[in-house]
């Protein structure tokens, strides 16, 4: 079982689950040697990798929200916002109101969003120039 705080190289020496010490490495071919004696005597590919498949896990480390969040937040909260207010105005069908919808996302979402894309855009900025 692997916990969070495991090495980032699951071949390490110190890895419980390593199936080669680190002295002993002679027992297992490499990929290409495997894959090149497979290949002489059989029709079928063979995959170099099939036995030593390795799976990558992402992890944020930071717990601010990413640009695409406040792009989507200001263009949705318009829009919502202007679906909840549809009642109050004199629309004769559902066009009407998906185009009143339509226009507060563009004309007042679009506008935020730029602002939220230029204030990440000046922070990591302040960022890079602080790192060197």
């Amino acid at each position: 079982m692997s916990t969070v705080n495991d090495s980032e190289n699951p071949n390490h020496p110190e890895h419980p689950t390593d199936p080669v010490g680190p002295e002993d490495g002679a027992g297992i071919e490499s990929g290409a040697d495997t894959a090149h004696s497979a290949g002489r005597g059989s029709a079928e590919p063979v995959d170099a990798f099939s036995e030593t498949e390795v799976t990558s896990v992402y992890v944020r480390r930071r717990r601010t929200p990413t640009l695409g969040f406040w792009v989507a937040l200001a263009i949705l909260v318009p829009a919502v916002a202007a679906l909840l207010s549809a009642p109050f105005f004199d629309f004769a069908d559902l066009s009407g109101v998906v185009n009143f919808m339509l226009v507060a996302a563009v004309f007042i979402g679009l506008p935020l969003a730029a602002i939220a894309a230029l204030v990440d855009a000046i922070r990591h900025r302040d960022e890079s120039r602080r790192r060197r």
